[in-house]
């Protein structure tokens, strides 16, 4: 860095003999008076020791900005490496001492190798005095023109003259033509007219020639013409001085509002007021628009104060005014104005009467703006639903939505609003109205009136023994749910109800005679939930329903005993009865009917309903002998349809009673027994649908568990692998009876081997055969069955 600072000075101490060697002559200051003119000499110097053959030298900055020097010029001199340099005046130049009077030129010399030499020269502009300068218009060939009136008083300058730019020292003026003493001119230059006036029959035409002199004996000259105006006695005048005029606002423009009038001759009209509505016409003074007006948008014109001036076409002095009102009255061109403009709500349907949907903000834009009235304008879906209480719309009467119309509408009520001003003629705006009802879940189910059914006790799987006829008011109507939710004799399940529509079906067998009457608790659950789903809302009933099993013939008589063994004498009277039958039905209304359907030899027995009677018996030797013993069948029928029967049997024992008859010795007949026919009762078990399931699914766990277990033992042992055996279906029948009739046959011709032991009848083999497919309600496995037995098994 000291290298550096000790290298720059030595440059500067270097520089300083060479700048005085290369720039020789140039003065520090010059002066150049105001008035030179273009090419005048500014300074001159020469280049010395430069270096080059062609040096430039160039002035790089004039303060202040101006463009009046020529760039210097370089010439070669006389001695060698000498050059001439010269700075004249621009073709621009306009040097003024009393605007600048000083300029600095910045020179710079540029020798080249890099030396470039600066100089500084200061230009001072000397001050030059110059001659008055009179007004081109006055100084011009025409001259100046001043039109006076010929009353004008003497006292009143009709002219002044006027001087431009500076002035040196005190102005004299002087009127040198033409030499008369009529007009005279003040030392500040204002031409006086005559002391005697002006005639204007006489001479209405002047010419002066006025000449100005500065101290210096300067002086600049001008013309000046003098016209004389004669003057009317024509008086302008407005009677009276005060007008009023009225018109609507929406006239448009150039329509006549009023016309003024002034008396005197040669009248002009003139709109002293400034003002963009109202304009008169010159000539005729009529009054008109000169755009529309709109109140609304310019209040102020409400009321309009214009002043008009009524002049002399050729003297503008004799004039006069008047002030005319305008009234500017308001139309009603624009409805109410209203917000919002549309209205569109949703409103549950609990909403209470009196409730204020919105308010409404209406205003008149007129400049009137009137009082407003509100009316709503109903259709046939919102008929006095809706009032208006001053600008608020409020609820008139219940907003349902349980309503089959209201529903053909998307549940929308609709309306229009009519908001009136009361301007002439009234002006309406019509706002839509649309308020959408959402739900509100109401109303509980109400169960129907029939709630008794009947069912016959022999009817099949799936019948439908009845509906329960629900209702509930909310929209959708009548969409509930129904399930058996209490009650006796449907655990496990005997009835089915149609969740969605309330009929009840049977799901298994009816026995009129272990049970005659179900009562069941049925809830009925209504599914119109609120806007929002909320099963808290849902609303529920509980319908006790009676099922009444209807009795059907469908269990065949039973005798009980069904064997009888008596013993008579043959001398029993014909009208006692030998026996009574103990025979029943447990079928309730059945009736039993008796008849001899075997072993009723020669017709010895007839029957008077259960009672067993005979006719005289024969027992002669070599004559008719009837038997000692009776294997009576005696078929006992039930009614009504279908009809079942059982048959009894009865042995009679005849022992012979006569004396008329001696005693012979006969050969004994062996009566051959006749077959048996003997009723028995077979149990086997028919488990419930359900307990079925249960079984099949706990055997499954079971079997799933022990595959577990020996997979487990396998995997630790790796002994043998055994599959789990499955386990066979189980069946609701029992076979035990049919397996006992394979191994111990019993044909029905067998006789009894003791007379107390009660045989066992086997099953028909009709009782094996399923003629019937069906599906369980509960489980939804299917099964088959035996429509005669009642048997199922699963599929």
């Amino acid at each position: 860095m000291c290298r550096f600072l000790l290298l720059l000075c030595l440059t500067m101490l270097l520089v300083q003999p060479v700048l005085a060697q290369v720039l020789v002559g140039l003065p520090g200051t010059v002066r150049v008076a105001e008035n030179s003119g273009p090419g005048t000499e500014v300074v001159n110097f020469s280049l010395e020791n430069c270096g080059i053959a062609n040096p430039t030298v160039t002035i790089n900055g004039v303060t202040p900005a101006c463009t009046y020097f020529n760039p210097p010029a370089v010439n070669n001199a006389a001695v060698i490496n000498t050059f001439a340099v010269q700075i004249t005046l621009s073709s621009t130049t306009a040097l003024d001492f009393e605007l600048v009077n000083q300029y600095q030129l910045n020179i710079i010399a540029n020798c080249g190798t890099g030396v470039i030499i600066q100089g500084l020269l200061t230009v001072q502009v000397t001050d030059v005095n110059e001659p008055p300068q009179c007004e081109e218009k006055f100084t011009s060939t025409v001259g100046e023109t001043v039109q006076v009136l010929e009353n004008v008083s003497p006292l009143i300058p009709i002219y002044n003259v006027v001087i431009q730019g500076p002035v040196s020292g005190i102005l004299t003026y002087t009127i040198t033509q033409p030499n008369l003493a009529t007009f005279s001119i003040t030392n500040l230059g204002q031409v006086m007219p005559p002391s005697t006036g002006f005639n204007y029959n006489t001479r209405n035409n002047f010419k002066l020639s006025i000449t100005v002199t500065d101290g210096n004996g300067r002086s600049c000259s001008g013309t000046l013409n003098v016209v004389v105006l004669p003057v009317y006695n024509n008086v302008i005048k407005f009677t009276p001085i005060t007008a009023a005029a009225a018109i609507a606002e929406n006239k448009g423009p150039l329509y006549k509002v009023t016309t003024v009038s002034a008396s005197g001759n040669n009248v002009l009209y003139e709109m002293i007021t400034l003002t963009s509505f109202f304009s008169v016409a010159k000539e005729t003074g009529v009054v008109s628009t000169t755009s529309n007006l709109d109140l609304e948008q310019n209040p102020e014109l409400a009321n309009t104060i214009l002043t008009i001036k009524a002049y002399d076409k050729y003297n503008h002095s004799n004039s006069a005014t008047i002030t005319v009102t305008v009234t500017v009255t308001d139309v009603n061109k624009l409805p109410p104005t209203c917000t919002p403009a549309v209205f569109v709500k949703e409103v549950p349907e609990t909403t209470p009467t009196g409730t204020t949907l919105v308010g409404f903000t209406c205003i008149d834009p007129d400049f009137s703006a009137t009082t407003l009235t509100y009316k709503i304008v109903p259709n046939s879906s919102s008929m006095y639903n809706f009032k208006m209480s001053g600008s608020s719309l409020q609820v008139n009467s219940t907003l349902t939505y349980d309503s089959a119309e209201i529903a053909s509408l998307n549940f929308q009520y609709s309306a229009i609003l009519e908001v009136t001003d009361a301007g002439t003629p009234p002006l309406t705006t019509k706002i839509p109205i649309f308020v959408t009802v959402t739900p509100v879940n109401q109303y509980p189910p109400v169960c129907g009136t029939l709630r008794s059914f009947t069912v016959n006790e022999d009817a099949p799987f799936d019948t439908v023994i009845g509906s329960v006829n629900a209702t509930d008011k909310d929209y959708k109507f009548n969409n509930v749910q129904y399930m058996i939710s209490g009650g006796d004799s449907n655990n496990p399940p005997l009835f089915y109800i149609n969740p969605r529509s309330g009929e009840i079906h049977l799901l298994s067998s009816l026995d009129f005679e272990k049970r005659t009457t179900y009562n069941l608790v049925v809830q009925v659950v209504d599914l119109n939930n609120d806007i929002l789903p909320d099963p808290k809302a849902q609303k529920t009933a509980t319908c006790p329903i009676t099922i009444q099993v209807q009795d059907i013939n469908d269990n065949p008589p039973i005798c009980n005993p069904p064997f009888y063994d008596v013993t008579i004498y043959s001398t029993l009277s014909i009208q006692a009865p030998i026996l009574t039958l103990q025979c029943d039905d447990i079928d309730l209304n059945s009736v039993l009917s008796y008849s001899v359907v075997g072993g009723n030899i020669n017709n010895r027995f007839n029957l008077a309903g259960a009672e067993i009677f005979h006719s005289t018996f024969s027992y002669i030797p070599g004559g008719v002998y009837d038997p000692l013993t009776f294997e009576l069948l005696i078929k006992v029928t039930d009614s009504p349809a279908p009809q079942f029967s059982t048959t009894a049997t009865v042995i009679i024992h005849v022992v012979p009673w006569t004396t008329t008859v001696p005693t012979t010795t006969l050969k004994t007949t062996t009566i051959k027994n006749l077959p048996r026919i003997v009723n028995g009762t077979v149990t086997y078990w028919t488990p419930d649908p359900w307990f079925v399931a249960v079984l099949t699914i706990t055997g499954v766990l079971l079997l799933l568990g022990l595959s577990l277990l020996a997979w487990q033992i396998i995997s630790r042992t790796a002994l043998c692998h055994r599959a789990p055996q499955e386990a066979a279906e189980p069946l609701l029948q029992n076979r035990s009876n049919i397996e006992g009739e394979k191994d111990n046959p019993v044909t029905k011709t067998q006789e009894p081997q003791n007379k107390d032991r009660k045989d066992i009848t086997p099953l028909s083999p009709l009782s094996l055969q399923f003629d019937g497919r069906a599906q369980d309600r509960v489980t939804g496995r299917d099964y088959i069955f035996n429509s005669q037995t009642g048997e199922r098994r699963w599929v």
